[in-house]
């Protein structure tokens, strides 16, 4: 006990901890260790006792006893009372019950004052080798190391957190930027195609209300316009254009070249390097 040990290759310093409960007149002097489990209840260390350690021993991390011993399964919860003796007299002692640690302390000269009724000779001496301990995963540490330990996870909780919200901030504005741009695009095409709707209706209505000596049919030029609605499901007249007016000029946009440019005998395309392809289809006149 306080000096140094070599533990799985690692040389540190072992000093007295406490099980169970610490006194309220005492535990602003104790601080953590290890928390309660369902076999043993926390774990405490005296801050002065880590401190001197450190002091003694500044690069010798410091462990406490039965944190130790109970991490390498050293400590029976089935046995009443278990001691580590220190001299003949003087040591260490756990109590168990019903299968749990309860508390721990230290008897002198054969006494415990925690328990008169407490006997050496009914202790089973904790006997072990030091190739047969392991170490906790955490040292002990002294109060404000822990604060300052809990402070940094949750400023890094926090970030984390902000880091998210960034993240699907970024994702909405993109998402929302995707979703305005196809609603314009395909706005834009409702509007195109209404307009040319709107002037088929208009023709129609002008031979409803007209006399004419001859009744035009404008059968064939709607059903290439079909077609090429049909094929090119983007495309647009070049302004107001009525099927009197001798050629209709359309224009739809393509990413495909050349090769989607239409090969219909009845109408006249022409293809520009942007993607920009105009055609040109008579009307018969009437």
């Amino acid at each position: 006990m306080k000096r140094p040990i070599t533990i799985q290759g690692q040389e540190l310093v072992l000093v007295p901890d406490l099980v169970g409960p610490v006194p309220i007149s005492e535990q602003h002097q104790y601080v953590e260790s290890c928390p309660a489990t369902n076999t043993c209840p926390a774990i405490h260390v005296r801050e002065t006792d880590i401190e001197e350690m450190r002091e003694r021993y500044p690069d010798h991390p410091v462990y406490g006893l039965w944190h130790v011993l109970i991490k390498s399964g050293l400590v029976s919860f089935k046995r009443t009372l278990q001691v580590v003796p220190i001299t003949g007299d003087d040591g260490y002692y756990i109590h168990c019950d019903l299968g749990r640690a309860e508390y721990s302390g230290i008897y002198e000269a054969g006494f415990f004052a925690a328990d008169a009724g407490f006997s050496l000779d009914e202790a089973l001496p904790i006997e072990a080798s030091l190739d047969q301990l392991v170490l906790p995963e955490h040292e002990a540490k002294l109060a404000a190391e822990l604060r300052f330990e809990r402070q940094m996870i949750t400023r890094q909780s926090w970030s984390y957190l902000a880091i998210v919200l960034v993240l699907v901030l970024a994702t909405a504005f993109g998402v929302n930027f995707g979703l305005a741009t196809i609603y314009a695009r395909a706005h834009q095409q409702v509007e195109s195609k209404t307009a040319m709707l709107n002037s088929l209706q208009t023709g129609l209505d002008k031979l409803r209300t007209t006399r004419l000596t001859e009744v035009p049919n404008n059968h064939e030029d709607l059903e290439r316009l079909a077609i090429l609605w049909r094929q090119y499901p983007n495309i647009e007249t070049q302004g107001d254009q009525t099927l009197a007016g001798g050629d209709m000029m359309l224009q739809y946009n393509t990413d495909h070249g050349p090769d989607s440019v239409p090969q219909y005998p009845w109408v006249e395309s022409r293809y520009d390097p942007k993607g920009i392809v105009t055609l040109r289809m008579p009307v018969k006149r009437n």
